[in-house]
């Protein structure tokens, strides 16, 4: 179940226009990601003498090593981007643009877009962008937001993010929120950015997530946190997401916790469940592995729905633990249901939950 993104403000744009004018001075908008204007003569030629690794008598200012360096940079990119597999592709670029500084990834920016469309060109941007902005992602992100902007293709701009978050995730997710994009778009980057956040410095990225959460939100932030968090340390996840204060966003974390703990060991998430003391955080829990459970053995999932206390919480509970075994025979689901401990009203209730057409859960 994912979580939405909430949106934040980040300071204002003149550093990013500033940096975008610096893109177009030194020449980096010739090359386009779809729908690419033809390259101008004198371009053509530069970007043919730049591909072999020719010597130029005038070159561009921001070229500052040598042509057989360049030749050997182009060879090596031009060997790895020709990989059929794309995950060998991308392995390969990777390795290769690691060991480049930024003038070396601003040279590889102008051989990979005088590349005929297609994968080739396609992965070879992908990774430049996404070193470029490792070494800068202010001015990689510019260069991506003109593009965009000329084009509507928002690709570069995801990797020149994903690249500046690997040193600094917190600009680039706020950065995210001041490139006009549409808010589909921004939600789906910024929430790719903040698993990302997450992954690295978990303790981080929940910190700023407790700081601009919003509990009347049933996904949101928290939850992003802590469902990535938890495919490291599931336990520290649901602990933290357990220590929220009470919200809508508070149930969605837990639960997204929760299942990923199951998911990676059910026998160690039941023995932490079960010595919680009883509350909502242990209701919530309780509920989720219910559902987990119940999705293969009904049964053993009714046993949890009958640790949750709150009334309305176990009649989620318990649909979630029966709802696929009804689908497939009511009959067995109603003779489990009836010979639980779970109370008359709250099996009434849960029953018409199962049966009305709307989603069992709300």
């Amino acid at each position: 179940m994912k979580s939405t993104v909430l949106g934040s403000l980040f300071g204002g744009m003149g550093p990013l226009v500033a940096s975008v004018g610096v893109a177009l001075v030194v020449g980096f908008g010739v090359g386009r990601v779809s729908a690419p204007s033809k390259l101008t003569g004198s371009q053509e030629v530069e970007a043919t003498k730049v591909a072999q690794g020719a010597e130029e008598s005038e070159e561009p200012k921001w070229q500052s090593v040598g042509g057989s360096d360049r030749a050997e940079l182009v060879s090596e990119l031009a060997g790895a981007a020709a990989i059929g597999s794309l995950k060998d592709r991308s392995r390969a670029l990777e390795d290769i643009l690691a060991k480049a500084g930024l003038e070396d990834v601003k040279k590889a920016l102008a051989w990979a877009n005088a590349l005929p469309d297609g994968p080739m060109k396609k992965s070879a941007l992908a990774k430049i962008m996404e070193r470029w902005g490792q070494l800068d992602g202010p001015g990689a992100v510019a260069y991506a937001a003109q593009l965009y902007a000329e084009t509507g293709n928002a690709s570069l701009i995801r990797e020149a993010l994903k690249g500046w978050a690997t040193k600094d995730p917190k600009s680039a997710f706020q950065q995210a929120s001041q490139l006009g994009l549409s808010n589909g778009l921004q939600r789906d980057i910024r929430r790719d950015l903040l698993e990302q956040w997450a992954e690295q410095n978990p303790n981080d990225a929940a910190g700023y997530a407790l700081a601009n959460r919003n509990p009347e939100n049933w996904g949101g932030i928290v939850g992003t946190v802590a469902e990535e968090w938890a495919k490291q340390d599931p336990k520290s996840a649901v602990t933290w997401a357990a220590s929220l204060t009470s919200g809508k966003d508070k149930k969605s974390a837990i639960y997204e916790a929760v299942s990923s703990w199951a998911d990676q060991d059910v026998g160690a998430a039941a023995s932490y469940i079960t010595s919680q003391p009883p509350g909502e955080g242990r209701d919530t829990m309780a509920g989720t592995l219910a559902r987990h459970i119940g999705q293969e053995n009904p049964e053993a999932g009714i046993k949890w729905a009958a640790m949750v206390g709150d009334s309305a919480t176990q009649e989620r509970a318990v649909a979630g633990a029966l709802i696929d075994l009804y689908r497939k025979d009511e009959a067995q689901a109603r003779k489990i249901l009836q010979t639980s401990s779970i109370s008359t009203q709250v099996q009434q209730a849960a029953l018409v939950r199962m049966t009305n057409p709307g989603p069992w859960w709300r």
